[in-house]
């Protein structure tokens, strides 16, 4: 499968996420907003991966991002983690999921992947059949896109002198 977007989409991601500093000066909330997004991604990337091995396997795949919105495993990573100790888990498991594309046929774009998807309360928000080339094109073109935007005007209000 192409990965150039996808690849592309983390590369700005990342290069937003570096830019923020590890302590303050950013007010509490952007920090919070800023913290949870990575987490966020790291653990959604690897639902991703597990996914994309049972694609490639061709075993039935299925995505379910409870454990990428749960609050105590969100809470988990960032009680045990620095800014930039989580910024480079984003690296390590997106780089996990491109390279596992880079290995994957394109025809297994096609492949049918069940998608049970929750917000941050847990509520369930979509549980469909999902190709697996769509879902991989959303997050290349809106989901790591939205988040690097979020960071980007996060990382502009800063406290203090």
């Amino acid at each position: 499968m192409d990965t150039k977007e996808l690849l592309h989409a983390y590369q700005e991601l990342l290069a937003e996420a570096e830019l923020i500093p590890d302590a303050p000066p950013l007010a509490e909330s952007d920090r919070t907003q800023i913290d949870w997004i990575l987490a966020h991604i790291a653990l959604s990337d690897r639902a991703l991966a597990d996914a994309g091995r049972a694609v490639i396997a061709g075993r039935e795949a299925r995505l379910d991002n409870t454990q990428a919105m749960s609050k105590s495993e969100i809470g988990r990573i960032l009680r045990s983690t620095t800014h930039a100790e989580r910024a480079e888990l984003v690296r390590r498991n997106a780089m996990e999921l491109v390279d596992l594309l880079a290995l994957t046929p394109d025809e297994a774009a096609d492949a049918t992947v069940r998608a049970r998807l929750v917000n941050r309360e847990g509520a369930v928000v979509f549980d469909q059949d999902l190709k697996w080339g769509d879902l991989i094109r959303v997050r290349a073109k809106e989901h790591i896109p939205g988040h690097a935007a979020t960071l980007r005007s996060r990382k502009g209000t800063q406290t203090g002198p």
